[in-house]
This record gives C-alpha cells, sequence and structure tokens, in this order.
C-alpha cells in the first residue's frame, strides 16, 4: 500500500516583536492557535506527483525524479509554496541517500484561517496559513519518507527555507518557527543563512544547510494560564505584510539612525514585557501590570515605525477600538503581527470578561470574532 501520513501545522499571533524581530538580536513572543493546517501525503505509483488544495479549487499534477527529487510540475501562484516545500523535503531526503516515491499531498485548512465576507468572496484571517502549510507538507513528506523531523531541526530549517525560497526571502521566519514549534520566545537567524543557497541549490548544499548550526534562539514558552484568547478579523480589509516590510525597510535606508533609535526603544519594551511574562509564570501577580504598561509602550513606539515609514501599523481608529476593548473586558488588546487592518487580538483575565469583550466586538460591523484559542504543549 505504502506510505499514507497526516501531518498538521498550527497557525499563529504575534504578540511581541513586530516589525523589531526583523533585526537581530531583539526578541519576539509568539503563540500557536487551536487552528491548523493539515497535509495528507499518500504513495502514488512510479514517479507521479499531485498537489490538491481542494479549498482552493487547485489539483496539479507533475513528476519527481526519484534520485534527485527535484519536482517538474507547472503550479499556479497558490500552489508555489506546496511544491516548494515538498521538493525541499524530496531533495534533502535524496541528499541522504533515500530512494524516493511518487506521492499526493492534500491540503486542508480549518475554518478560522479564512472568513466569508460576501457570497462566494473570502478573506485571509491572518493566522498564518502560508507557514503552516510550508510546516506540514514538509513534516508529512519527511514523516512518510522515514526522516525524523526533530534531528537536526530538520523540518524547521527546510520550512524555513523552502518558505524563503518561495517568497523571496523576506520575513524573520517567526511564523515558521511557531508552526514547527508551537508557543515561543524567539529571536531570528541571520538572513544570510538562507540568503546564501542559491535558486538553483544543489541537494549537497541543502543537506549542508540543513546540518550546520543556525544562530536563531527558540523558547518554547506557553502563555500564563490566567490569560484568556480573543481574536477578530476586520471584515474586507487586509495589510499586505510583505509590502509593509518594505515600507519599513525602506525608512530604515534613508533614516538609519532614526530607525536604529527607534527599534532599539521597542525592543527594550518588548523584552520588558517578555520578562514580566516569566515572572507571572513564577506567580507574582504584581507582574500583571507591569507586562500590561510594557506591551502598551511597545504598542505605541511601533505605531510610531508606522507613521515614519507611511505604513499604517496601528491606524487611529483602532488605536480608539483597542481603548474601547480595554473598556469592555480586554486586559491588553492590539493589532497582531505586522499590525493593519487584518486583525485584533486580546487578553482577558476571566471567562466573563472574554465573554463580554467578544459581545462588544459581535456589536461592531467590521469585526468578524473567530472561535480559537491558545495552542496547548
Amino acid at each position: 500500500m505504502g506510505f499514507d501520513i497526516n501531518a498538521r501545522a498550527p497557525g499563529k499571533i504575534l504578540w511581541i516583536g513586530g516589525y523589531s524581530v526583523l533585526e537581530r538580536p531583539n526578541v519576539s513572543y509568539v503563540t500557536s492557535v487551536t487552528a491548523y493546517v493539515n497535509a495528507h501525503a499518500q504513495e502514488i505509483a512510479g514517479n507521479g506527483i499531485e498537489l490538491l488544495a481542494p479549498q482552493l479549487n487547485c489539483n496539479v499534477k507533475g513528476t519527481i525524479d526519484l534520485d534527485s527529487g527535484k519536482i517538474t510540475a507547472e503550479v499556479p501562484k497558490e500552489l508555489a509554496l506546496m511544491k516548494t516545500a515538498a521538493e525541499a523535503a524530496s531533495r534533502y531526503a535524496a541528499a541522504l541517500g533515500i530512494r524516493l516515491k511518487g506521492f499526493r499531498i492534500t491540503t486542508s485548512n480549518d475554518g478560522p484561517f479564512s472568513y466569508t465576507i460576501t457570497a462566494g468572496k473570502v478573506a485571509k484571517s491572518g493566522l498564518g496559513s502560508s507557514a503552516a502549510v510550508t510546516v506540514a507538507t514538509v513534516s508529512a513528506l519527511l514523516n512518510a519518507f522515514g526522516i525524523e523531523p526533530k534531528k537536526d531541526d530538520a523540518l524547521h530549517k527546510l520550512a524555513q527555507t523552502a518558505h524563503s525560497l518561495a517568497t523571496g526571502k523576506v520575513g524573520s521566519g517567526f511564523d515558521i518557527a511557531a508552526a514547527t514549534h508551537g508557543s515561543i520566545i524567539y529571536t531570528r537567524y541571520s538572513p544570510e543563512i538562507v540568503q546564501s543557497l542559491p535558486a538553483d541549490y544543489a541537494n549537497s548544499q541543502l543537506l549542508d544547510l540543513v546540518k550546520r548550526k543556525w544562530d536563531y534562539s527558540i523558547e518554547p514558552f506557553q502563555m500564563p494560564d490566567e490569560f484568556r484568547l480573543s481574536f477578530a478579523n476586520f471584515v474586507g480589509e487586509a495589510m499586505i505584510t510583505t509590502k509593509a516590510v518594505g515600507s519599513v525597510s525602506e525608512f530604515k535606508k534613508k533614516n538609519p539612525e532614526a530607525y536604529g533609535k527607534l527599534v532599539k526603544e521597542i525592543n527594550a519594551e518588548n523584552s520588558k514585557a517578555v520578562e514580566a511574562l516569566r515572572v507571572i509564570k513564577k506567580g507574582d501577580r504584581d507582574a500583571y501590570e507591569t507586562f500590561k504598561a510594557a506591551l502598551d509602550s511597545g504598542r505605541a513606539l511601533t505605531k510610531r515605525l508606522g507613521e515614519l515609514s507611511n505604513v499604517g501599523v496601528e491606524p487611529d481608529d483602532c488605536t480608539a477600538l483597542i481603548e474601547e476593548s480595554k473598556k469592555n473586558g480586554a486586559f491588553v488588546a492590539k493589532l497582531p503581527g505586522a499590525g493593519g487592518k487584518d486583525a485584533i487580538s486580546a487578553l482577558t483575565l476571566d471567562s466573563d470578561s472574554k465573554a463580554r469583550l467578544e459581545r462588544f466586538w459581535k456589536g461592531r460591523n467590521e469585526l468578524k470574532v473567530q472561535d480559537i484559542g491558545i495552542a496547548p504543549v
């Protein structure tokens, strides 16, 4: 019958480190959530491959070189990540001397990754489906080919590499790291590590890349149990992360001193917020207000970075919404990740406050509340 493997990877919410995480060695904190991308890998005869994404109405057939792992298939942009991830896993297996087989991979997303705006029109919720599909695809194939994903952190490194190759090597990789390792305190790897791999890489180069030591920092860290997550999308709005990061990078290029000073200030507040979370986990309730003050201060500084970069990281109407959310049950609230009108996330301290906040959000036409929680360990 051959292999028949299911794998999955979670979505994420970046609470601490938006934009500043792009610079080493700045800290970030990201939680994985109870929404998953699933990948189902099945062996098929010969050297054929199939990439199926029924939710996107995409179905592509191609071939795989059973010696090298190279995949030949014309894919639409919706399947570019899936193909790149599948090829990275296959070529890594080939580099280890594993004889490959043909396969079919079918992916599916849990409901919260998208939502319906109007009949037939669907929007992404900003929970990181591209990172999750990359990790799930690589995970399914590594397991199918009998490879231990944790050895050399192969799953994480291959997914980072595939995602970078498919998206132009933009970003810090926090989303891939969280899709692989769950809720974590994260410092990015030096971008030169992945940038050193050419687009026409040899399998030996990919193997060397996985075996070498990367300089990221990943510390598993679960959100303190007292916090309850609420999350909602801005209906019909979206932040294009690559464009926003590009605008911030342009500001950095033109104003290196101002950028460096501001990002240093942001990271100082972010570091206080992360340290406060550590203290809260140890049972010190006095640290709650320290966490709140540092998160809010880092948020305000990041809003300023957006204004200087001509990016709507936190538009004024969203600042007002955040303040209203605090009056209606939220302990802290923010626009997660790259900000903008993708989503708003909040932490409450009890179930009554969570219910109150979500009633307030549901009363606003621009918001769509999602039923998700922080993923368990």
